[in-house]
């Protein structure tokens, strides 16, 4: 199975699938802790706040319209709650910090996009040829099985063949897959 895209979760934990949320925590903990320490500069408010964060985002996933890059959406919330750990400690920040947090809001977006589309991409070139051709015209080029099979010039059946392994293929070489 590919791993799923964020929106696909999303709409699984809004019908009620708390693994989806996992995932989604699994998927996001590590980075938003990142980002988060670089403005509050306490590990431990820190970890604090970005388990505040994914509570809130437990709780407002109702909200989350899936057309919009749901990212933004949780580094919205991470930085939200951060300025409100912040003001209850009473302490200040500066204009030239709320700029840079923003910068690397995008920053950390971008770098998370990156990371997955590399990992993929490893992952692909370690695949037979014939899996990845596969893989590559189903997920990415969204060609139906006949689609491949003509441009392939191949059965359907065995297009359905080599999808199959090569989704078994993939899932063992995914290292969030494993875990």
């Amino acid at each position: 199975m590919r791993e799923k895209r964020d929106e696909e979760l999303v709409r699984e934990v809004q019908e009620g699938n708390i693994f989806a949320f996992e995932r989604i925590v699994k998927r996001y903990q590590s980075r938003l802790f990142s980002f988060v320490f670089h403005l509050v500069r306490d590990n431990q408010a820190a970890q604090d706040v970005v388990q505040d964060s994914l509570v809130n985002l437990y709780k407002t996933v109702d909200r989350v319209d899936i057309r919009k890059k749901f990212s933004s959406y949780v580094f919205s919330i991470a930085k939200n709650t951060a300025f409100s750990y912040l003001r209850q400690q009473k302490k200040k920040v500066s204009l030239d910090d709320i700029a840079e947090l923003a910068v690397d809001e995008l920053l950390y977006e971008k770098m998370f996009e990156m990371e997955q589309s590399a990992t993929m991409q490893k992952c692909l070139n370690q695949l037979d040829e014939k899996f990845r051709r596969v893989i590559t015209l189903y997920y990415f080029d969204d060609l139906s099985y006949e689609e491949i099979s003509k441009k392939l010039r191949v059965p359907v059946n065995t297009v359905r063949t080599h999808l199959s392994r090569a989704k078994v293929a993939l899932r063992a070489l995914l290292p969030y897959e494993n875990s």
